[in-house]
């Protein structure tokens, strides 16, 4: 049996009206790692690595807006940009009280983490 720690926890925040879906593992207390997925996935991509980490790591992977579990706001009220996204994510991540850790870029989610100021 598996401990809830290493356990891949699946969650939901709202930020700027947009809810947003995560995963997480590991323990708070711990460096925190965010994964940031790719195109077309989301972070269903990480399912295998999030435990893999979580005895090292306070991981954390949310689906942007419109991937995977998060919200699809309509086009006329939520600008879909990298720049618009790294907005999010970084509201997302503000929300969740991260104050310090490393980002895990992957191919559409490296574009979203080099455009945070």
């Amino acid at each position: 049996m598996s401990s809830p720690i290493l356990s891949v926890r699946y969650r939901t925040v709202t930020v700027s009206d947009v809810r947003l879906f995560y995963r997480e593992a590991g323990c708070s207390e711990m460096p925190t790692l965010i994964l940031l997925h790719g195109f077309p996935s989301s972070s269903h991509q990480f399912r295998y690595l999030l435990p893999a980490l979580a005895d090292r790591w306070h991981v954390v992977a949310p689906d942007f807006p419109a991937f995977g579990y998060s919200a699809c706001p309509d086009r006329a009220r939520y600008v879909y940009t990298f720049d618009h996204y790294a907005d999010t994510i970084e509201t997302f991540v503000r929300a969740l009280n991260l104050e310090r850790y490393a980002l895990y870029l992957h191919d559409y989610g490296a574009q979203v983490g080099s455009d945070w100021r």
